[in-house]
């Protein structure tokens, strides 16, 4: 596929090469397309760089990855037509930093959340709470010392949650669907839990794990 993705941050750029890595056609939308100049130059030929108009309409499927403050922003930028009839992954978490050394709290809580808020701002496309919850630099590698975390998704379209599943498990995630793109609360508040632990035991290379019997 060719996958439009919105930011060009650490969570941008991993999930980019997760999905090149898969055989996909890439273009990043930036603010700023001259800042990605050398990650561009060592990417591949499937990778691109653009604007977020240029990124949103290149992409079959299209992932947000942008910080939430800038986030509608960006949908505006991009042209919210460009996104009717697509799967759109969202990664965003709706964090407020308030306190230099101290957790970011929720800008948005039950029965909030900026998943399904992306839907309302999108109501003609297929919108997919997923990777919110990891960090960037093993979005694309989940394959930790104590085995393969669980990725939770949330979204109201089957398709779109298949599409996004099948990617996600060729990078080695197990999945779970926890429903309705309402749900998506839940998953901005293990986000949390995961910040939290992370605090207050200074390390980053954690997941979550569901356990059956």
């Amino acid at each position: 596929m060719r996958i439009g993705i919105l930011g060009s941050g650490e969570v941008g750029r991993h999930l980019a090469a997760g999905f090149m890595v898969s055989g996909h056609q890439v273009k990043i939308g930036t603010r700023n397309p001259a800042k990605l100049a050398g990650w561009l130059q060592s990417a591949g030929n499937d990778a691109s760089v653009g604007s977020f108009s240029e990124a949103a309409q290149f992409g079959e499927l299209v992932a947000l990855c942008t910080k939430w403050t800038g986030t509608e922003n960006a949908l505006s930028l991009a042209g919210k037509h460009h996104f009717a009839g697509k799967a759109v992954i969202d990664a965003t978490n709706p964090l407020l930093f308030e306190s230099e050394g101290q957790p970011p709290t929720l800008a948005l809580g039950y029965p909030d959340s900026a998943g399904a808020t992306i839907q309302k701002w999108l109501p003609e496309s297929m919108v997919v709470k997923a990777f919110n919850m990891v960090p960037a630099h093993y979005m694309d590698k989940p394959l930790l010392q104590e085995g393969k975390p669980d990725l939770f998704i949330a979204g109201n379209d089957a398709a779109a949650k298949k599409t996004v599943s099948g990617i996600a498990e060729a990078w080695g995630w197990a999945v779970t669907d926890i429903g309705g793109i309402d749900q998506s609360y839940l998953l901005e508040a293990i986000a949390m839990l995961w910040i939290r632990y992370g605090f207050l035991n200074n390390h980053w290379t954690h997941a979550f794990k569901l356990l059956r019997k």
